[in-house]
């Protein structure tokens, strides 16, 4: 059991004094720590591995020291009014304090409950001059947290960068804030759920405001004296526009009412007549865009290039801009990534909150007819509107990955280690069934133990893989006569169907012309002869394009067949004529003979 023998006070002379030192000769301030610590009388055993991880009585001791001297430090440079992190003396006790965690002296989260402190007794701009520190040193924080698998340190690191998040301003300290964020995402893996949004809010306090009153607005003419929105048109600041671009009431107010379902997505599961309101308001938005589309020209004219990007940290909602905003080509681009995004997600059952109601089949259908239009729109948008939509397409289906990774309860991406020589199976996927053999682990897809033995040969199992990439040997289940009877497999009527379309195709007499006849069909053929080779591979081989195919196995047949009965014929005419013979030359025999008689008679 490790025994520690000092009190608080002297360990603190000790941590100060290698702190002094540490900052000319950082390289052996641990050694001068220990040092140190036994002048002071404090002997120190170290603990056995794995022990003391939630802090022991002697660690909190030292960590104490630690920290009070730390505060010492900061009070100093505070009455010199300088910054604490650039005091070499503060740098090198922080080193020190890492080094004493990696080294189970002091509790893990020693080192950022230290920086929590130095933090909370800066001012923001000296906060942004101390967590450089732990910029240079992101490689020793992953050490700490051991990859974010140690608890205690990860909760102090996430509680440190908290709490300075909070105190900043989202407005003038946005660059430190953006480097926080960057830092733990350097420090903690890809799956801590810390920094995810398991629950998929949104951000509903982002509000658009917009003048919804017609007594508010300049307009340039009403048609309608009843005062129809829809006729009702804006007055532009730029008086170039009046007659060229005509934006309506009520136009001006789908656009900017939409912003109340592109904010808060999740409200539109509240009823269906929501989701038909937002996809009238589109489908008339989209319709306008349509009606002015702009040209690579045009992007110039407003002064925009490809070299330049543009962001819109808020949007201007005027009556007079309005016209003047809709033919800008990156407040179009931004408008319809925004419907992209809402679109995308309300498509996504994955990501609805539970025991919502799903859409109906026709809105299921004017959401993916939306979908399409946005992107025909973001395509045609100067300058590269091509380019913006194939990244967009990837960014969003990387988002659909992302949310099925956050619904499978965001499994870890790391790889298990895995000692050199150690034989291991190789997990590729849950479908796969695993074989083995004499030399290694084998996994083959989509095969049961039942087809294996039928399908992997016995040398496989022995070693020899040559083995498997042998074709097996084909044989011919029936004979041409079988299939020309019909005969042999069940579906070889099917097969003989198919044949005698091919044969009263290939008639001259039925005079059907070639672009007509199924042989030229190449699924039709290509379905036929897999049938063929099924039942003989000799017939098989005749299909060939110098024999148009399936026409040439029927010749092939038919030929085959009259030369059969050809053979068979000739056998019954050789008896007849054989017959016939044999009559002649008895009958030439008796008359021969008569002729004899009749000569000894006359003799």
């Amino acid at each position: 059991m490790p025994t520690v023998k000092f009190d608080v006070d002297g360990a603190k002379v000790a941590i100060h004094k290698a702190a002094e030192f540490a900052a000319t000769n950082p390289d052996s301030a641990p050694q001068k720590l220990q040092e140190e610590l036994a002048k002071a009388g404090c002997t120190y055993e170290k603990p056995e591995e794995g022990k003391g991880a939630e802090g022991t009585e002697e660690q909190e001791s030292i960590a104490l020291a630690f920290r009070m001297v730390l505060e010492d430090l900061v009070q100093r440079n505070n009455k010199e009014g300088k910054d604490a992190i650039q005091d070499a003396k503060v740098v090198g006790l922080l080193d020190l304090s890492m080094h004493a965690a990696m080294s189970n002296m002091v509790p893990r989260q020693l080192p950022l409950m230290a920086m929590h402190e130095l933090f909370e007794g800066q001012t923001a701009e000296q906060c942004s001059k101390a967590f450089s520190y732990l910029e240079t040193r992101v490689e020793k924080m992953r050490d700490l947290t051991e990859q974010g698998e140690h608890k205690y340190s990860q909760a102090a690191l996430l509680r440190c960068c908290n709490t300075l998040m909070q105190r900043l301003s989202k407005t003038c300290d946005l660059l430190l804030c953006g480097r926080v964020l960057m830092f733990l995402a350097h420090v903690l893996p890809l799956s801590e759920k810390s920094g995810v949004n398991l629950k998929g809010e949104f951000n509903k306090a982002n509000v658009t405001e917009f003048q919804e009153n017609l007594e508010d607005i300049d307009y340039t003419k009403m048609e309608d004296e009843d005062k129809d929105e829809s006729k009702i048109y804006l007055k532009s600041t730029d008086e170039k526009l009046d007659g060229q671009m005509e934006v309506s009431f009520s136009l001006y107010k789908t656009f900017w009412g939409l912003q109340k379902y592109l904010h808060d997505p999740s409200a539109l599961f509240s009823g269906p007549e929501l989701v038909d309101s937002m996809i009238q308001g589109m489908t008339l938005v989209l319709d306008c865009f349509s009606s002015y589309s702009l040209s690579d020209t045009e992007g110039i004219a407003v002064g925009h290039s490809a070299d330049r990007e543009f962001y819109f940290p808020a949007f201007l909602t005027s009556t007079k801009l309005v016209a003047l905003e809709l033919q800008d080509p990156i407040f179009r681009r931004q408008v319809l990534v925004q419907y992209l995004i809402v679109l995308q997600y309300l498509l996504d059952r994955a990501v609805h909150p539970a025991k919502t109601l799903e859409f109906t089949k026709k809105q299921k259908e004017d959401l993916n007819k939306l979908m399409d239009t946005t992107f025909e729109l973001l395509g045609n948008i100067p300058p590269s509107g091509k380019e913006f939509v194939e990244t967009l397409r990837k960014i969003l289906q990387r988002e659909a990955n992302w949310t099925r990774w956050k619904k499978d309860k965001c499994p870890d991406f790391s790889k298990s280690k895995v000692a050199d020589g150690e034989d291991v199976a190789i997990k590729v996927g849950d479908k796969r069934k695993s074989m083995e053999n004499a030399g290694a682990l084998w996994k083959r897809r989509f095969f049961t133990m039942k087809t294996k033995d039928n399908f992997v040969p016995a040398s496989f199992e022995n070693g020899s893989l040559l083995e498997i990439c042998k074709p097996k040997e084909r044989k011919s289940n029936s004979s041409a006569e079988d299939i020309a009877n019909g005969l042999g497999n069940p579906n070889s009527t099917k097969l003989e169907e198919r044949l005698a379309i091919v044969r009263m195709e290939a008639d001259p007499e039925n005079y059907i012309e070639q672009e007509f006849r199924k042989n030229n069909v190449p699924c039709w053929r290509w379905v036929t002869l897999r049938m063929l080779a099924s039942y003989d591979i000799n017939m098989f081989d005749k299909a060939t394009a110098e024999n148009k195919y399936l026409e040439g196995v029927v010749n092939h047949m038919d030929g085959k067949g009259k030369e059969t009965h050809k053979d068979k014929a000739p056998a019954g005419d050789e008896a007849k004529e054989g017959e016939q013979k044999e009559g002649e030359q008895k009958e030439a025999d008796q008359k021969e003979g008569g002729e004899v008689k009749e000569a000894g008679e006359v003799k």
